[in-house]
């Protein structure tokens, strides 16, 4: 998978937050699964509606 580019800043709110993903990504392994199950898990214990994407059919080819 291709890097974005690296840019500076000195904002310590983007550097804060930079940290914090950072951390909750290394504590999951950088696994995005596990990341996303946690965030969900997390939603659901303090009563968040969690919405899922509208399934999407499939349209046949013509023939």
């Amino acid at each position: 998978m291709a890097q974005m580019p690296k840019t500076t800043t000195t904002d310590e709110v983007i550097l804060e937050s930079r940290r914090i993903k950072a951390a909750l990504a290394e504590a999951m392994d950088f696994d995005i699964d596990r990341i996303l199950q946690d965030a969900k898990e997390k939603q659901y214990k303090r009563g968040r509606i969690i919405l899922s994407p509208p399934v999407r059919e499939i349209a046949s080819p013509k023939e």
